[in-house]
């Protein structure tokens, strides 16, 4: 018996004495915090782990120290670590759910933040921060919950006017979200974040004057917020005052030099004004601030630009038809220089695609974007992104080939829809489209409503075909023509199927339109293509000039002043007139 009660304290005193120096060192490690000398306290909380694996506090202090230096993975599993031994600890559970949505794991994100609710169910940093995981996961209403529950409990306090704001946007309730920050306005009008936030809503309602001067006065309440430069940065840009654009761009990038979304929309301002060298560089930036960029598990290696000869390469798609269609225009240049080119594609440009480019591998993206079976298991030597491609080979306007068409239509389906337009009546058969995106994609920038088209669509001798793609387009037709007398025919199996439109463009005279994805079509088939943008378009149509380098074949009419349409419609119709030989009364 005493023999035994010897091994006992043998084995109980190094046990004891490790845990008396793990709390000595986690009481340094806390000092050396609070005092700035992360370092010596992240060596501390490590040491302190190594002799006490179950103390619950120096497993949580060693991940927060981690974090600093951006090792989430190891600061997830030390946090895990903690909260096994203690689940009560504060805002723990909250801190692994933020860990886990900077992982990009917003199911885990989710599961923690909801348990830290069920011990705490007036957490405001658990409902803010899993109202962000809900938003980022696409379920807007159910993060709008947690956004209005975490302002109602704290309407002061930081982030929660701007995420209740930002997630009313994101579920396309603007409307919601400028009388949500004009309340937070009316409750704190000294407030930087309230007047950030009702900058936001205005940009968003497509008010970027009055968004604007929010943002001055906020500005003059703080001036060292990337935030607000960026912001400032969008807003100056859709006025068309691109010089001072740059100028908060750099200002937001020099206070944050790797904010994603400042470096991507500079990017766009670069490329809108034609500096492709440094605009293609920047645009990389778009795989962290846009947010359905597809996200790819690849051991494949990225393409760098260097010789593709006997080199297979897969180029897979992003972003959205139009995007996809534009940079079709690389691949027979890449087709020409590899050994062999695989391209994934939108399903509803199979066809088209197969068709046009026959001596490429085409196969459809899939809902979760995983390569199917019979192209992963080919030999593919490098990948790259669709978007990516101009960064090597298009840097320069000289880049851009004088082409007449690289996609083409099925020949017995353009006969096809020849032979339905002829029986129209004589004169030019033209397609038009009226609406553009949605709210989020700058649709009432993008849209004229078809009565404002009376002026182009009362030319004498010109046939009129629908092109828009929205629900509503065959009733506003018949519509217009029941108010006006003008017909516009809308042939919808032509929508529905973007190889039958595809042969219906090809069969057009000429396509009037918008910025809408059928300018992309019209051009890539080389088409009489024109286009009324507004005075500050998507980059791909330029800031100046009338033609898009893109397309040799789209005429570009522009907007000389924001929102103001009737001189592009005036040009348009008087053009239109010439074309027939027959203006407008």
């Amino acid at each position: 018996m005493l023999a035994n009660f010897l091994k006992y304290l043998v084995q109980r005193r190094p046990r004891d004495a490790h845990r008396a120096r793990a709390l000595e060192l986690f009481d340094a490690g806390t000092a050396q915090r609070e005092r700035g000398d992360y370092d010596a306290a992240r060596r501390s909380f490590e040491q302190a782990v190594a002799l006490d694996p179950d103390h619950a506090g120096a497993h949580r202090w060693l991940a927060l120290m981690l974090v600093r230096d951006q090792a989430y993975a190891a600061g997830i599993i030390h946090l895990e670590h903690a909260l096994a031994r203690d689940p009560k600890i504060p805002d723990g559970w909250v801190d692994l759910g933020v860990l886990y949505y900077i992982q990009r794991d917003l199911l885990k994100a989710a599961v923690c933040l909801r348990t830290a609710l069920e011990s705490d169910p007036d957490s405001v940093l658990a409902h803010t921060n899993l109202g962000v995981v809900l938003r980022e996961a696409g379920r807007p209403e159910e993060a709008l919950l947690h956004m209005r529950r975490a302002h109602e409990l704290a309407p002061r306090e930081e982030g929660t006017v701007k995420n209740l704001v930002l997630t009313l946007i994101e579920a396309d309730r603007c409307e919601e979200a400028l009388s949500a920050a004009s309340g937070a306005f009316t409750l704190e009008p000294g407030s930087y974040e309230t007047n950030l936030a009702l900058g936001y809503a205005h940009y968003k309602l497509h008010e970027p004057a009055r968004a604007l001067e929010c943002y001055d006065v906020a500005g003059k309440i703080r001036s060292d917020d990337a935030e607000l430069y960026y912001n400032r940065g969008l807003a100056l840009q859709d006025l068309g005052r691109l010089s001072e654009a740059f100028e908060d761009y750099e200002r937001a990038i020099a206070r944050q030099p790797k904010y994603p979304l400042a470096l991507f929309h500079r990017a766009l301002a670069r490329l809108l004004t034609g500096d492709f060298e440094r605009g293609w560089n920047d645009y990389e930036a778009r795989r962290m601030s846009v947010h359905d960029f597809p996200q790819r598990a690849s051991a494949l290696p990225q393409w760098d630009g260097l010789t593709l000869a006997g080199r297979t390469l897969l180029v897979h798609s992003e972003q959205g038809l139009g995007d996809e269609i534009m940079f079709a225009s690389i691949v027979p240049q890449v087709m020409a220089a590899a050994g062999h080119c695989i391209v994934e594609c939108d399903p509803r440009l199979l066809a088209l695609f197969r068709r046009s480019f026959p001596g490429a591998t085409i196969y459809p993206a899939a809902r979760d974007r995983h390569v199917p079976e019979e192209i992963a298991s080919r030999k593919v030597d490098v990948e790259v992104a669709a978007g990516s491609l101009p960064r090597f080979l298009r840097r320069r306007l000289a880049d851009f080939p004088q082409h007449e068409g690289y996609l083409k239509a099925d020949p017995e389906r353009v006969a096809h829809y020849r032979e339905r337009l002829s029986q129209l009546g004589p004169g030019p058969k033209i397609g038009i489209s009226w609406s553009g995106g949605v709210r989020k994609t700058r649709r009432p920038l993008r849209s004229i409503p078809l009565e404002h088209w009376l002026p182009i669509l009362k030319v004498p001798a010109a046939r009129f075909v629908s092109l828009q793609y929205t629900p509503e387009a065959a009733t506003q037709a018949a519509e217009f023509q029941e108010r006006h007398g003008v017909a516009i025919e809308h042939w919808q199996e032509a929508i529905d199927d973007y190889d039958e439109t595809a042969a219906l463009v090809t069969a057009l005279d000429l396509v009037v339109s918008v910025c809408t994805s059928v300018i992309h079509l019209g051009g890539a088939l080389g088409r009489p293509v024109w286009v009324m943008a507004p005075r500050v378009p998507e980059w791909r149509y330029g800031f100046a000039g009338d033609r898009m380098p893109w397309y040799p074949s789209v005429k570009i009419y522009r907007q000389r002043a924001f929102g103001e349409w009737e001189p592009v419609i005036s040009s348009v119709a008087a053009e239109l007139g010439r074309l027939t030989g027959q203006p407008a009364g």
